[in-house]
C-alpha cells in the first residue's frame, strides 16, 4: 500500500529488469488494445492522437514528448514531480538550526548523520565487518541457534525467519504473534523455478554488489561468489514453499497465511529451529495462539537446517546482511548500491546526496519527520476543505451502493454500515501523542554520533515498541500512513482512508483549484480509497476491520464473478505483443478506480455548469508518466494497472463519458455495455 520515497532512492530493495540481452528485440511499440504509451520512447510526433480512439495518448502526447525522467530515479510525471517536491521540502526542513523537541531533533539529527561523510567513510565497512564475524565464527548449527537468538536488535539486518508481532485479521483489536518466511534477493519465488530476463538481471545485480561488498570485507573473488551461490542454493530450495509474488497479491493471500498454530504445534513444527526461543530473548510473551503464514516454508528450512548446510545458511545471512546495509556504510558501498538500483530500475546518475539523506529519514523515523513536516508545511484550511471533499463522495458512494443491483438488502445494508464507519484520515493527525517516540535517543555528530549508531538504536527501538504491540490492545487510531509519503491508501484492519499531505500538494492538489480539476485529480484518488473498502481484498473485511464474512452466499457469488469477468479483461491485454498481464491480482486496484470514477461522476452530477472535459482532461492528466523498459517490468508484476490503462480502461467503462466525446462503435476508446467490467 506504500509507496516510499527511499525505494525510489535506491537504499530499499528495488525490483525491475535491466541488462539482460533480449533474443528477439520486443516491438514495444505493439501494445493492445493500445500502445503503451508511458514507455519511454513509444509516443514520437507522428503518432495520430484521437480522443475517441485514445484519450490517455490525446491528453497527454506533448507532455508526453517534453518529459524527462529526473537523475536517479526510474520514471518521471505528476507523481516524481510530487516525490520531487516533497524532497525539497524535507530538506529545507532539515537546514538550518536544530528544531526543539525531542522528536523533531532526532529527524534533524539523523538527516546529518546521513550527511556526515567524514564520519562514514572513516568508519568504512567496520560496523558490517563485525556482525559478518560473528556469522563466520559459528561451526555447528548449535552455535547457529545460539547466535540467532542472542543477537542484538541492532544488528539483525536478516534471519532465517521473520517473527514478531502484528495486528489479528480475524480481530483488528488484538495482536497475533506470527513465524513467516526470509526475504529473497530474486524477491519472487517463482524467479527461482523459472529464471526470468526480469529475474535474470535482479540476480545479475545484487551478485556484483554482493561480490563487491564481500571482498571489501575481506574475501577472496572465488570465495565471494561461492558464498553468492551458496546463497541462491539455499534460496531456491525454499522458494517452492513461498507463495509467489502472484499469489501474494491475489485477493484470497490474507485467507491463504492466515494459518493458526497452538504454542504446542509450533514448537513441533520448528523443530531445532529456535523461533520460540527468539522470542522470549526478545521479550515476547507466551501466547496460546501464532500465525504461521507459510507452515511448508518452516517444515523445510527445519530439513536443512543441519550441519551439512551449515555453509549455506550462514552464506545467506552474510550475502543479504551485505547487500542491505551497502547504503549506510561509506561512500563506495553507497556509490556500489546506486550501480545496482540503476542496473535494477533503469534509472540513470545519481540524486543528491540531499535528497537520498532526507528521503532516508522520512523512511526510518516517520513519525518524528511526519510532525515537523505537517507543522512546516500542511494547512489546516486544506485539511477542511479536503475532509468536506471526503464528505461529499461518501455520500455519493451511498448512491453507488444503492444501484449494486446485485446486493441483497442484507449485504447492501451491510455495505452501508461500512462505508458509514469509514475513518477519515487527511493530510495529519490530530493526535501526535500516541506516536511520540521519547525512548528513542541516538547522538548527534556534533556529539560524536555516528549514522551506525543511530541505526542500531533506531532498530533496537523498534523491537522493543513491537514487543509492546504484542502485550496491548491494538491503538487502531495510529495512521498506517504517515503525512509525508506521497500516497493515498486504504486500510481494511482500520476501516479508514488515508489522504496523504505528501500527496495533496502540486499538480494533484491546491486550495485554489477549480471544481473540475479538483475531482478529476485528487477527488478521483479519494474515490479510489474509498472503493478499497468494497474491492476482492476490502470485502472480506467487515466494518470493524475484521477479516468477516458480510455478504449472503449468494451476493458474494455474483461479486466473485464480477471480479472473474474484471480478470478476463486485462489479461486480454497487452503492453506490448507476448508481453502478458496478471489479471487476477488487478482487480482490487483496477476495480477501485472504476468505482472511485463513478461515486465522482455523481458529484459531478451536482454541480452547475460542471466542464467535463476539462474534468477528464484533469483526470489523465493526473496519471502523467514516463517509464524506463525496466520499470516497465515491475509495474507488469504491479497490482496497479499502468497508468495508461488507469486512464482509458476506466473512462470506457462509462455512458457520461462516452456520450459527451461523441464515441461509438469502431472508435478505440469505445466498449459495448455487455463487456464492461466495472463491479461496482
Amino acid at each position: 500500500m506504500k509507496k516510499r520515497l527511499a525505494i525510489l532512492l535506491g537504499l530499499s530493495m528495488a525490483v525491475s529488469l535491466w541488462g539482460t540481452a533480449w533474443a528477439a528485440e520486443p516491438n514495444y511499440k505493439s501494445g493492445t488494445p493500445w500502445p503503451y504509451i508511458d514507455l519511454e520512447g513509444v509516443v514520437t510526433e507522428d503518432m495520430n492522437a484521437s480522443l475517441k480512439d485514445n484519450f490517455a495518448l490525446a491528453v497527454n502526447k506533448d507532455k508526453i514528448l517534453k518529459l524527462q525522467i529526473p537523475q536517479g530515479y526510474p520514471f518521471g510525471g505528476i507523481d516524481m514531480d510530487l516525490v520531487l517536491k516533497t524532497n525539497e521540502d524535507l530538506k529545507k526542513m532539515f537546514q538550518g538550526s536544530a528544531p526543539e523537541g525531542h522528536d523533531a531533533k532526532l529527524a534533524y539529527d539523523f538527516y546529518h548523520l546521513m550527511m556526515d561523510w567524514n564520519n562514514r567513510n572513516a568508519q568504512g565497512i567496520a560496523p558490517l565487518k563485525k556482525i559478518t564475524d560473528k556469522v563466520e565464527a559459528i561451526h555447528s548449527t548449535a552455535e547457529l541457534s545460539r547466535y540467532l537468538v542472542d543477537v542484538p536488535a541492532g544488528e539483525n539486518w536478516v534471519g532465517l525467519w521473520e517473527s514478531g508481532a502484528e495486528t489479528d485479521p480475524l480481530n483488528s483489536s488484538r495482536p497475533v504473534l506470527l513465524a513467516s518466511s526470509f526475504p529473497l534477493l530474486l524477491d519472487d519465488s517463482a524467479e527461482y523455478s523459472h529464471l526470468t530476463d526480469y529475474g535474470a538481471i535482479k540476480k545479475k545485480a545484487n551478485s556484483e554488489l554482493a561480490e563487491k561488498m564481500l571482498v571489501k570485507l575481506g574475501c577472496t573473488k572465488d570465495v565471494a561468489r561461492q558464498k553468492i551461490e551458496n546463497c541462491f542454493a539455499l534460496e531456491a530450495q525454499l522458494a517452492p514453499t513461498i507463495l509467489t509474488k502472484e499469489e501474494q497479491n491475489s485477493p484470497d493471500a490474507i485467507a491463504r497465511m492466515n494459518n493458526r498454530f497452538s504454542r504446542d504445534k509450533l514448537k513441533e513444527a520448528q523443530g531445532k529451529l529456535p523461533i520460540l526461543e527468539k522470542l522470549k530473548k526478545n521479550g515476547y510473551p507466551d501466547a496460546d495462539e501464532y500465525l504461521v503464514t507459510m507452515p511448508a516454508f518452516l517444515q523445510k528450512l527445519n530439513e536443512l537446517y543441519t550441519e551439512e548446510n551449515l555453509s549455506l545458511l550462514k552464506d545467506y545471512l552474510i550475502v543479504h546482511e551485505a547487500v542491505e546495509t551497502a547504503g549506510f556504510l561509506d561512500r563506495e558501498c553507497y556509490e556500489w548500491n546506486f550501480d545496482r538500483k540503476n542496473a535494477i530500475s533503469g534509472s540513470k546518475g545519481m540524486p543528491p546526496d540531499a535528497d537520498v539523506s532526507a528521503a532516508q529519514a522520512a523512511d526510518t523515523l516517520e513519525w518524528p519527520v511526519a510532525q515537523l513536516y505537517s507543522a512546516t508545511y500542511l494547512k489546516k484550511s486544506d485539511k477542511e476543505r479536503l475532509t468536506a471533499l471526503v464528505d461529499q463522495i461518501l455520500d455519493a458512494y451511498r448512491g453507488v451502493i444503492n444501484e449494486a443491483d446485485f446486493l441483497s438488502a442484507a449485504t447492501r445494508t451491510n455495505a452501508l454500515d461500512k462505508l458509514a464507519a469509514i475513518d477519515k484520515r487527511v493530510l495529519y493527525p490530530d493526535n501526535w501523542e500516541n506516536v511520540a517516540c521519547p525512548e528513542l535517543n541516538f547522538a548527534s555528530p556534533d556529539n560524536g554520533g555516528t549514522l551506525w549508531q543511530a541505526l542500531v538504536a533506531i532498530k533496537e527501538y523498534e523491537v522493543a515498541k513491537n514487543v509492546r504491540k504484542a502485550v496491548r490492545p491494538i491503538d487502531k487510531t495510529i495512521w498506517v500512513m504517515t503525512p509525508q509519503e506521497v500516497n493515498c491508501a486504504y486500510s481494511p484492519m482500520t476501516n479508514a482512508i488515508h489522504i496523504a499531505g505528501g500527496y495533496a500538494q502540486g499538480a494533484m492538489y491546491n486550495s485554489n483549484m477549480s471544481d473540475e480539476e479538483m475531482l478529476g485529480k485528487i477527488g478521483r484518488v479519494i474515490g479510489h480509497e474509498i472503493s478499497h473498502a468494497f474491492d476482492s481484498t476490502g470485502a472480506q473485511f467487515d466494518k470493524e476491520g475484521n477479516m468477516k464474512n458480510w455478504w449472503t452466499k449468494e451476493d458474494y457469488a455474483a461479486f466473485q464473478k464480477r471480479n472473474d469477468k474484471l480478470v478476463a479483461y486485462y489479461n486480454n491485454m497487452h503492453p506490448w505483443a507476448g508481453q502478458d498481464f496478471y489479471g487476477s491480482i488487478m482487480t482490487g486496484e483496477a476495480g477501485a478506480d472504476m468505482a472511485g470514477m463513478k461515486a465522482i461522476l455523481r458529484v459531478a452530477a451536482t454541480k452547475k455548469d460542471f466542464d467535463y472535459d476539462k474534468f477528464y482532461r484533469a483526470y489523465a492528466a493526473g496519471f502523467l508518466t514516463k517509464d524506463t523498459l525496466q520499470s516497465a517490468y515491475g509495474r507488469i508484476n504491479d497490482v496497479h494497472p499502468m497508468h495508461y490503462l488507469r486512464i482509458n480502461c476506466t473512462l470506457q467503462q462509462f455512458d457520461e463519458f462516452l456520450n459527451f466525446y461523441g464515441i461509438t462503435e469502431g472508435d478505440g476508446m469505445y466498449l459495448a455495455p455487455k463487456d464492461r467490467v466495472a463491479i461496482w
